[in-house]
């Protein structure tokens, strides 16, 4: 693992209560993204949602009809969550087996992946994902990455970002194997875009 995603599992380790008391509410960005999963995969359809966390999203995802196992680098997150059906793992080497899930949801995780390594994990991404599945990405919105300070989960720990542009990332997915059928850029905080993509066979 390089060292910007260590130290970053690190914090969110140390952080790990005040990260669920601030990111309990339902985001209603979120519940359009799943809105969106859902019609296009079927009731049923088994998801894998990357960068899980404390678990909030896995138990939506499960909450609106869909299979899901959570996957995150930060054994921290994953205890003080508590949801069943989750593993520590790190997302460029996934302990999942090709072609084994109808979809990925990997919300506001591969930030924390520097540039250079990003396209290895949407190799992994396409590896697993069954043909004709689904990715959902969400990325902050922006150029170039680095440390930025956890202070708004009052800590003096850092974390890295890394920002993506659309057009960019759309042609990277491109390359990886993957087609953008619908994405949208959320204002809210330091931008956001939210990106649904079809696993081409």
């Amino acid at each position: 693992m390089s060292e910007p995603v260590v130290e970053t599992q690190q914090t969110y380790d140390a952080i790990t209560a005040e990260y669920a008391r601030v990111n309990a509410p339902a985001d209603p960005e979120v519940l359009k993204d799943v809105a969106s999963l859902k019609a296009n995969l079927p009731h049923g359809s088994l998801v894998a949602d990357i960068g899980c966390g404390p678990g909030f999203e896995l138990r939506l995802l499960r909450q609106h009809g869909f299979r899901a196992v959570g996957l995150d680098l930060s054994i921290g997150q994953l205890r003080t969550g508590g949801e069943p059906g989750v593993a520590q793992a790190d997302m460029r080497r996934l302990p999942l087996q090709t072609r084994s899930v109808d979809a990925v949801w990997c919300h506001a995780a591969l930030l924390h992946i520097p540039h250079v390594a990003v396209p290895a994990v949407l190799d992994e991404f396409v590896r697993v994902i069954r043909a004709g599945g689904v990715l959902f990405l969400n990325v902050a919105d922006g150029d170039g990455e680095g440390w930025e300070a956890a202070a708004n989960y009052r800590s003096t720990r850092r974390r890295w970002f890394t920002f993506h542009r659309a057009q960019r990332l759309t042609e990277l997915l491109a390359t990886t194997g993957f087609e953008v059928y619908d994405q949208r850029h959320i204002e809210a905080g330091r931008g956001w875009l939210s990106l649904h993509c079809r696993r081409l066979a």
